[in-house]
């Protein structure tokens, strides 16, 4: 090896070495943010006390190791080679489906029965459901539970093979479905619409990078909600109008909110093509002044954003006061930006956020049904219908047998135990939203 060809290893060497540290210091290239939920993590303050106990050093070194410069684009390359050879994504829970369409893991789980529920449970929830609709309609509140669709279910086409549901699988969602029809609950199914819309719309109803409905599938959704709203209220909304052909993006540097919430947690070099995506033009009709809006209260998970996120449904066919309790925890203000109030669902008056309304709209994807609504359905429940000492006691007696003898699965056998079972795990579950 010649004395050149060393010297210009060398020079290489100390390249990788310092260029870093010096566009760490000065910032000399712009770099893209990483994409995805992370935490940078801070410069330390110094002392003699955090340096004898040893938690200044590793905390400086874990500040330095996430700002050293041009760690995005090394993370970048180290993704783009591991996906573009071997269809790795370092991401955590994405799956690459056929045609390179991104799943959310969760949603394929739920998709293919993973989860399943006992019928019995299912039947006891749906019930509940229905009384609490029953009760607010006495008031002069509607109720309407609306289902979101999975991305799963609306196009197994492109899921992995082992992700396929097997034939005849039974899903959560059929069952809870069937059911709500039975109780005759207020349902939107968007996961039925979206599959009547599928072969018939013209645009993409879901993003290929993207878990959410699609900014055009979000605005039809959203138009058929606000109908079933105005129906179930005997409230004229105000009338929203098309402009004209929706505008067209075919780069995912242009998409819109959620329709690249897969693809940029990628976070790969080179940006992932898109299927053309749509976005309605549309215009709203300002409220004449004899044209009370209703106020409507959303419990939801993440797809209410797309209800307003790309286009102002929420934002100006609802009343002002309208609220968003996201996983029944944030509240949310749907304005311009949908802001959180800086409130927590828990802290609320319950009756005065319920009573002021016209309508309570509980919106979740499948993979979200079985968690109770995140406790608000228990707590709507006994708002109503409080606590007796002997359900107190039945409950605790219950409880006090199962942790000595009984397996869950064995009490449930027991129709007569079921209520009270419910109401353990509802507890359970209002107990971890509230702290």
């Amino acid at each position: 090896m010649t004395l050149f060809i060393k010297r210009l290893l060398l020079l290489g060497l100390l390249a990788i070495v310092l260029v870093p540290v010096l566009q760490t210091r000065f910032t000399f290239v712009k770099e893209k943010p990483l994409g995805g939920a992370f935490t940078v993590a801070p410069k330390p303050e110094f002392s003699w006390d955090a340096l004898r106990d040893n938690t200044y050093q590793p905390a400086l070194e874990k500040h330095l190791e996430d700002s050293i410069g041009f760690r995005a684009l090394f993370i970048r390359l180290r993704n783009q080679l591991a996906f573009s050879i071997f269809r790795v994504p370092h991401s955590g829970g994405i799956i690459v489906g056929r045609n390179d369409v991104l799943f959310g893991f969760e949603y394929l789980g739920a998709y293919a029965g993973k989860n399943l529920m006992p019928e019995d449970e299912i039947r006891f929830r749906v019930h509940r459901l229905r009384t609490i609709q029953q009760l607010l309609a006495e008031r002069g509140i509607q109720l309407l539970y609306v289902i979101a669709p999975n991305k799963a279910r609306f196009e197994p086409e492109n899921l992995p093979d082992e992700w396929r549901a097997a034939p005849g699988v039974v899903t959560n969602y059929e069952l809870f479905v069937r059911h709500m029809q039975e109780e005759h609950l207020n349902l939107l199914d968007c996961t039925a619409l979206f599959a009547q819309w599928k072969h018939t719309k013209p645009y993409p109803l879901y993003p290929r990078n993207g878990t959410h409905w699609s900014g055009y599938g979000a605005s039809l959704a959203a138009d058929s909600l606000m109908r079933r709203i105005a129906s179930l209220t005997g409230t004229t909304l105000p009338a929203v109008h098309v402009l004209g052909p929706p505008k067209l993006v075919y780069h995912t540097d242009s998409l819109r909110s959620t329709d690249n919430d897969l693809g940029e947690t990628l976070n790969l070099l080179r940006e992932r093509d898109a299927r053309p995506m749509a976005y309605p033009r549309l215009a709203f009709d300002a409220p004449r002044p004899d044209q009370p809006l209703p106020s409507v209260l959303f419990v939801s998970d993440s797809f209410v954003w797309g209800l307003m996120q790309f286009s102002p449904f929420v934002q100006k066919q609802l009343a002002p006061d309208t609220r968003v309790w996201f996983y029944n925890q944030s509240v949310y203000m749907p304005d311009s930006v949908y802001h959180k109030t800086g409130e927590q669902a828990g802290d609320l008056d319950l009756r005065k956020e319920i009573e002021s309304r016209k309508a309570i709209v509980l919106l979740f994807t499948e993979h979200n049904m079985t968690e109770q609504e995140y406790g608000f359905t228990e707590r709507l429940y006994r708002l109503y219908h409080p606590v007796t000492n002997a359900e107190h006691d039945a409950v605790v007696k219950l409880a006090a047998e199962l942790t000595k003898q009984a397996s869950w699965e064995e009490a449930s056998k027991d129709p007569d135990n079921f209520p009270l079972l419910m109401q353990i795990k509802a507890q359970a579950i209002y107990d971890r939203q509230m702290h």
